[in-house]
């Protein structure tokens, strides 16, 4: 009777802890929401024990909101049950040896590409020269086939126009080449107000159409590539002399295909067209090839740097290994498939549209995700996803936030989109217990977004005291 006694009253001691630990943390969240000014801005939390699952924490938990890059952890979570860890990129020259004589490749050639999303113009030149020096062809009697894995469309659907325009929302093709990315100066000429471009960084087969003109006023300059690669520049060059500007390659397809065949003219191989396929005839030998790194790496860059290519090109990736077919559909759908089937989680509440998070169409419950990081902590790939989320004060993404008692004892994924600020991941308290946590702001003002980010640590930092 006594240790009964005992047990009863130890379990009310423990009951009343938890109801103290809650009530203070909601208080002290209330409170910092009022600090902040965020008041008017849409806000879900949810936290829970990472060895249990149990509940700790939630606020409007279940309200389906933009992720922006914390949609990246379901992409990753996904390709390392997916993609074989020792599987690369690979972009390979193919042809039938037994059409070689005399320094002549007799018939066609073939160049499968992979979407590799690091292949640069110099390890592309590198693997065209080899034709020469070290297969000895000097000349290709047909044309020069480029044939890719993946299917298209490129730019997910619910993509805003300027993360369309901007290097950081390239399309993930698989004829990436130089992260499918120009950059430009746009200049002011001297004693003058019109303006001249300086091309910067694989700007060759970019055709620019230049009209914009110099204003002291605060005026905009409209940028804009067509299909053709065709770039057009107008409004104005405002308050400064000179302007830097990243964009996003229209048409990937077609520049690496005036860019095969720049090489291989500077190479000294004669050949006839350089033109697109989409699928390799029988008795094509691979002769040479380049990889890429180990995935792994991709999966370690995608989320400690928040790699928007990276990330749409692994989603392929998982669409053409699950699927079959290299496409955003097959990719979100090989996803949503396999969180199921290897975590057990019910998607119904989760909308991916793309791989990184820059829909505006992606929604998520914090309730679902930290259910995601809790599961997939405690599976087989749990570790490998851990070390690769950003460390507080160390490295990624949050490499200058949350340091000090925190240093370290944060992994997460942050996520930034017009209106929205995410954080989810995990957090190491000072009681040595690990939480997984989501904190999501939408509807956020321009203004906000600084309040938003010091929100989410100062949250964090609540969980880290009092959980």
């Amino acid at each position: 009777m006594i240790k009964r006694t005992k047990l009863l009253v130890a379990i009310s001691i423990f009951v009343a802890s938890a109801n103290l630990s809650y009530a203070s943390t909601r208080s002290e969240i209330q409170s910092l929401v009022k600090k902040y000014n965020l008041s008017n801005a849409k806000i879900a939390v949810a936290a829970q024990r990472t060895m249990t699952g149990a509940d700790l924490y939630a606020y409007a938990e279940n309200r389906s909101m933009k992720p922006a890059s914390n949609n990246k952890v379901f992409t990753i979570v996904s390709g390392l049950f997916a993609i074989p860890s020792n599987f690369r990129f690979t972009t390979t020259v193919m042809y039938p040896s037994n059409r070689i004589s005399n320094h002549t490749l007799y018939g066609d050639m073939y160049i499968k590409f992979t979407g590799n999303p690091a292949l640069t113009g110099s390890q592309l030149s590198s693997l065209i020269r080899k034709i020469k020096t070290e297969k000895g062809i000097s000349k290709i009697t047909g044309d020069v086939y480029l044939v890719g894995v993946f299917s298209g469309p490129y730019i997910p659907r619910g993509w805003s126009k300027e993360d369309k325009t901007l290097c950081y929302g390239a399309p993930a093709s698989s004829f990436t080449l130089n992260r499918n990315c120009t950059v430009i100066k746009l200049v002011k000429n001297p004693n003058s107000l019109t303006t001249r471009v300086v091309e910067l960084s694989n700007a060759s087969n970019i055709d620019i159409k230049n009209s914009a003109k110099y204003t002291s006023a605060t005026k905009a300059t409209i940028l804009s590539m067509n299909d053709d690669n065709v770039v057009y520049i107008s409004g104005y060059l405002s308050r400064t002399a000179e302007k830097m500007f990243k964009l996003a390659i229209r048409n990937p397809a077609l520049k690496t295909v005036d860019t095969v065949n720049d090489f291989l003219s500077s190479s000294g191989v004669k050949h006839g067209k350089v033109l697109i396929a989409s699928d390799i005839p029988a008795g094509y030998e691979s002769q040479i090839t380049t990889r890429s790194a180990t995935i792994g790496h991709f999966f370690d860059q995608t989320l400690k740097h928040s790699d928007n290519l990276y990330a749409e090109t692994i989603l392929n990736t998982i669409g053409l290994q699950e699927k079959g077919i290299g496409s955003t559909k097959a990719g979100t759908e090989a996803v949503q498939s396999i969180l199921y089937s290897k975590l057990g989680l019910d998607t119904s509440a989760l909308t991916m549209y793309d791989g990184s998070g820059l829909s505006h169409l992606d929604r998520v419950s914090p309730e679902f995700m930290v259910d995601f990081l809790t599961k997939t902590f405690n599976s087989k790939v749990g570790k490998q996803f851990y070390n690769y989320l950003p460390s507080s004060g160390i490295s990624g993404t949050i490499a200058y936030r949350m340091g000090g008692k925190l240093l370290g004892r944060v992994h997460a994924k942050t996520g930034t989109l017009s209106g929205v600020s995410t954080l989810s991941g995990y957090v190491l308290t000072a009681k040595n217990h690990r939480i997984s946590f989501s904190i999501m702001l939408n509807d956020l003002k321009y203004s906000d977004r600084y309040n938003a980010r010091r929100f989410q640590d100062k949250v964090v930092d609540v969980f880290y005291r009092n959980l």
